[in-house]
């Protein structure tokens, strides 16, 4: 076998305590050492850091945020019934609905006639007869209502149909109506009155008025 010179690779060689090309592995410990350390070391240094700089007065701000999450204080069952109750308190009343309300129309009342006072009554003269007033001259309106004041109820009007007359008369169809005629004259004051069963035409009593 042919020596060569030693030189520095025989000396790597002989420092090396394995021989040949198969070495044995690391130890396992040799492995996970450096991710051991990584993993307890890293805390402990940012432990470290929060004290220094609470130490030199700056503010923590895990330990600010935790003294605020700890001061808010959760809200209990009682106020959290005290605000469920002023808020129903406070909701506005259903107004009631814009329904109109129908108004009872106005009950209609008919005009009722008051009862014309009347004259006492007088002896013979006959208040229900048929009197038929013929309008002669514009005054039968006056004297209608002069002879419903006196009591009588059968008149009946109407214009007269001829010449106006020279003045107002008095026709009367038997001679049992004298008196009511006479009574008749009286309250229109009318100077002429007859009997005439021809001129009355049916009726008791005719009066032409002027």
């Amino acid at each position: 076998m042919e020596q060569y010179p030693r030189d520095e690779f025989d000396e790597l060689a002989d420092a090396r305590r394995l021989r040949g090309s198969h070495r044995r592995r690391p130890h396992w410990l040799a492995t996970i050492a450096p991710l051991l350390a990584a993993v307890i070391l890293a805390p402990l240094a940012g432990w470290g850091i929060v004290e220094i700089m609470s130490q030199d007065g700056v503010a923590n701000p895990f330990a600010t945020q935790s003294a605020e999450q700890s001061a808010t204080p959760e809200p209990t069952d009682e106020a959290t019934t005290d605000s469920t109750e002023s808020v129903e308190a406070t909701e506005p009343e259903s107004e009631p609905t814009d329904e109109p309300t129908e108004e009872p129309a106005d009950e209609q009342t008919e005009p009722t006639e008051e009862p014309i006072e009347t004259d006492p009554p007088i002896s013979g003269v006959v208040y229900d007869a048929s009197i038929e007033l013929l309008d002669g001259g514009g005054a039968a309106q006056s004297a209608e209502s002069a002879l419903l004041t006196a009591g009588f109820t059968g008149i009946a009007s109407g214009d007269f149909a001829g010449t106006n007359p020279a003045q107002s008369a008095i026709f009367f169809s038997s001679p049992d109506l004298y008196t009511t005629a006479q009574n008749i004259a009286r309250i229109l004051n009318i100077d002429y009155w007859a009997e005439n069963a021809a001129m009355t035409g049916g009726s008791d009593i005719v009066i032409i008025v002027r």
